[in-house]
């Protein structure tokens, strides 16, 4: 079989099982089993394809077929220009996510100069300790050491297995971020950040079942799961990050699209914060709450 008609095949059994992108996520399985690009196959559209390489380019459609994510099959996921690896055990970063690196970033990079100290003034920035809340893969926390070279970053994850993982992706992007698994806060006891980030579980708990079946059935529930409401774990953060914030520190959440107004009534009734903003995402959708200790 040529190599177009190949892919073609592929495309055709992941559109009968209903995968979203069934072109695209048959090209990438053909150039992660070859090494090629895209523009290989294209080049390569009319040479025969070995009965080797074609058994097992099957074999990778109809896992997809199954509703494997391809991510899983691939074992990376690009996210904000670099690659991560993934795997069952985190949350598959998302590009909605990218909003909160972003974010995050630009008020990293625009400290004003009256705000430092003496000696931050001497090596002319300001230096950010930055803490990843419920961190997953690292993509978040990893990114924001990639970008902002001033941010010294520590995630945390209540699972063992995500936050190996995390290592891995720091180790791999060289950056000194570091990770350790506890649950929520506790690790942290007495230490305070200049800037929280964190993209917690928030999916309404009867939300779940009607995920997507790569979602539902392949990525960690706890990733996913916020509660009767989706809002448990902001009920965590808020309550107790004033308490590992410097003073004007900030804290930056990502959210559900519907989720920007429970969310600022529920800092705003804490007390704690300046009134919070809800910033969008590429779409428009409400996306990232931020808000600053009092």
């Amino acid at each position: 079989m040529k190599t177009r008609q190949l892919v073609r095949e592929g495309e055709y059994r992941l559109a009968k099982a209903y995968c979203m992108d069934p072109k695209i996520d048959a090209e990438e399985l053909y150039c992660f089993l070859t090494g090629m690009d895209r523009m290989g196959i294209f080049m390569k559209a009319e040479e025969e394809v070995d009965p080797e390489t074609e058994e097992k380019y099957m074999e990778l459609i109809e896992r997809r077929a199954s509703r494997v994510p391809l991510q899983h099959i691939t074992g990376v996921q690009e996210f904000m220009g670099y690659s991560f690896d993934v795997n069952p055990d985190v949350l598959i970063p998302r590009q909605d996510t990218e909003t909160l690196v972003t974010e995050a970033a630009r008020i990293i990079g625009e400290t004003p100069r009256e705000k430092l100290s003496f000696f931050e003034k001497l090596r002319g920035e300001k230096e950010w300790d930055v803490l990843d809340l419920c961190c997953g893969s690292g993509a978040v926390g990893v990114s924001i050491a990639k970008i902002c070279a001033n941010a010294k970053v520590t995630g945390s994850d209540i699972s063992e297995r995500a936050v190996e993982t995390a290592r891995e992706n720091a180790r791999k992007l060289r950056t000194k971020a570091k990770f350790v698994v506890g649950d929520m806060f506790g690790p942290f006891r007495g230490k305070k950040f200049d800037m929280i980030v964190s993209n917690p579980p928030y999916i309404r708990t009867n939300m779940i079942s009607i995920l997507q079946e790569e979602v539902k059935s392949h990525e960690p529930l706890t990733a996913l799961d916020g509660g009767r409401d989706g809002l448990d774990f902001y009920r965590i953060i808020v309550d107790e990050a004033a308490d590992h914030l410097k003073p004007e520190g900030f804290l930056l959440l990502e959210i559900g699209h519907d989720q920007g107004e429970d969310l600022r009534k529920m800092l705003r009734d804490s007390g704690k914060y300046s009134p919070a903003e809800v910033i969008r995402d590429l779409p428009g959708r409400d996306r990232v709450v931020k808000c600053k200790l009092k």
